[in-house]
């Protein structure tokens, strides 16, 4: 089994089958740790980024808004990382280069904001074609100069030449799960994965399934000329339940850069008394309240 790592080392995947001389060479993501592109610091270590922005390279908000978080806390990787809830859940995505048939490994690292309830943040992950995995993080015992980051993984078989990867936040309010360190490894497997089974998870370059072993190994040995006996099936859109979601999502707010002057996205959870280390706010308005505060993006300390 073969492996090219884009940005990250291998740590392994589903079986697939794709012929090692029909890949190009995998580059894996732009901006893996959210370090370039048109950063606006406004004053409180971070930047939020509405729907639609393109200001982060390589990186796309599809939904709701994300904080494109600097100072604010330390990030795992480099000096930038993301709190995917900015006023309200985001979805960040960003789509790779693929190779039908070949099985991609995303590491990231996970953490979560300390200054806000929930202390539980969950991240959803999915991929053109692929399932949707959840994460959780608890963020109890993180404050905002001490982030405590855990590498997790998620793999999807490629069945298409492009594939959008999405990171959706589904913590309500604007406390989310913090995500850095965006990693993908490419595995391409040899005939021998076709044994004790295998056969029954791969795909050939054309989206063909196998029928056993035999159609499996037979594929390899003309080098693709026989190809899997059973045509490509139609995948579940893992983004369709994505953009469900997205019709009860609250309002998202106008660019950041611009006007933020949105309240009334906190819940009745967002007490003040509970932050441990002080709000993000935007344009003097706090996070938990909507309120007015001492200035922009100023942080409420607890008592």
């Amino acid at each position: 089994m073969k492996r090219r790592s884009g940005l990250g080392v291998a740590i392994g995947g589903l079986a697939a089958v794709a012929l090692s001389g029909a890949a190009l060479a995998f580059s894996g993501p732009t901006n893996p740790s959210f370090e370039t592109g048109a950063y606006v610091d406004d004053g409180g270590g971070f930047e939020q980024l509405n729907a639609g922005d393109t200001s982060l390279d390589g990186w796309t908000v599809d939904a709701g808004s994300v904080d494109w978080v600097g100072t604010y806390w330390p990030a795992q990787d480099g000096s930038m990382s993301i709190d995917m809830s900015g006023l309200e859940p985001g979805t960040l995505s960003q789509t790779l280069a693929t190779t039908i048939g070949d099985t991609y490994t995303v590491s990231f690292y996970l953490s979560g904001n300390p200054a806000g309830p929930p202390a539980v943040k969950t991240l959803d992950v999915s991929a053109t074609g692929g399932t949707v995995s959840s994460y959780t993080f608890d963020a109890s015992a993180n404050t905002l100069s001490s982030m405590i980051w855990t590498q997790e993984t998620y793999s999807f078989l490629a069945t298409g030449t492009s594939t959008t990867l999405s990171f959706i936040s589904t913590t309500p309010g604007p406390f989310g799960p913090a995500l850095d360190n965006v990693a993908v490894t490419e595995t391409i497997p040899t005939k021998d994965d076709c044994k004790h089974g295998g056969w029954q998870t791969m795909i050939d370059g054309a989206g063909n399934h196998f029928k056993n072993q035999g159609d499996c190994v037979s594929y390899f040995a003309t080098k693709g000329k026989n190809p899997g006996a059973l045509p490509p099936t139609t995948a579940a859109n893992p983004s369709a339940a994505t953009d469900a979601d997205s019709a009860t999502t609250p309002a998202k707010h106008r660019n950041a850069h611009h006007d933020k002057a949105s309240g009334g996205h906190a819940t009745a959870n967002h007490d003040t008394a509970t932050l441990q280390h002080g709000a993000k706010s935007h344009d003097g308005k706090d996070k938990t309240t909507g309120k007015a505060g001492p200035g922009p993006h100023s942080h409420k300390k607890s008592k």
